[in-house]
Formats: C-alpha cells, structure tokens, sequence
C-alpha cells in the first residue's frame, strides 16, 4: 500500500480529488503573492498558527497583512511551495483534517536557467477544512516547520 491508496482509504476519491484542486489553486495564489486572493481561501474568522508564531494570525485581513509583509522581505526572489504526502480525514458532513509536507523553494526573480534554486525549509501542515456554499476553506491552520530554520 502506498500514501495514495492510504489517503483515498481515509474519504472517497472523489473528495480527496477535491481536496487535491484546492491545495493546488491555493498554492498558486500563494506563490504569485496574491495576499488578498489567498486570505478568501480561508473562512472570515480562519485560523493561521506556525510553531514558530508568538500568536495566530485570526481573520482574512491578518492574513493579508502577513502575505504582503512576505511579499516585501522577499523582494528579488520566488518562493515555490510543493505539497505531497496529503492524507485527508472525514470529521463531518462538510469539515474535513487535512494533514500534508510542504517544501518551499527559493529562486531569484530571473529566469530558472540563469537562477538557483534553493530549498528554503519543509513544513507539516495541518488543517481543518470546510464545505462553505459548496467551496473548501480553511477554518484553521496549523504549521510546523523541521530543522532549524526561523
């Protein structure tokens, strides 16, 4: 048995596809930097907590605010997420736990043949999704991130 067959044994594949296309739209918001677009990935009063945070982020206007301040100390560089390993839970009707690894890269703003690329740090994600007006969001987040990296 592989993760797949491990994840898709959790739900039906039909909502672990779902679930897939979600992450994959929220990812590509993420890396264009798109603070405004990916805080309506969450639900009003969504959650963001990283083991690495004195406090969550609470509300999409937070969660904005921290996109934005991203963006700027980021400046001259892309930052690519890749997600894997996804295992996704039924706790209800319309609320799922989404457990997944994230890698995130990092290459100067250039084309890649003339840019390196380096890894930046790989995460474990852990969410509560829900079903609102027939739209996964995330209700709460919680990140932790291996190694040493702040």
């Amino acid at each position: 048995m592989n993760s797949h067959d491990l994840a898709t044994t959790l739900v039906p594949s039909d909502l672990y596809l779902e679930i897939q296309q979600f992450y994959a739209l929220q990812l590509k918001i993420l890396d264009r930097g798109d603070g405004e677009q990916w805080a309506r990935t969450f639900t009003p009063d969504g959650v963001f907590q990283a083991a690495d945070m004195p406090d969550p982020l609470v509300g999409r206007d937070m969660l904005v605010k921290a996109i934005e301040r991203q963006t700027g100390l980021h400046e001259g560089l892309v930052l690519r997420h890749w997600m894997g390993q996804l295992t996704v839970e039924r706790l209800g009707d319309d609320t799922v736990r989404a457990q997944s690894y994230v890698m995130v890269y990092v290459t100067p703003n250039r084309t890649l043949l003339s840019g390196e690329v380096h890894f930046r740090h790989h995460t474990l994600c852990d969410d509560e999704l829900v079903r609102v007006d027939g739209t996964w969001l995330v209700r709460n987040r919680f990140v932790e991130t291996d190694g040493d990296y702040k």
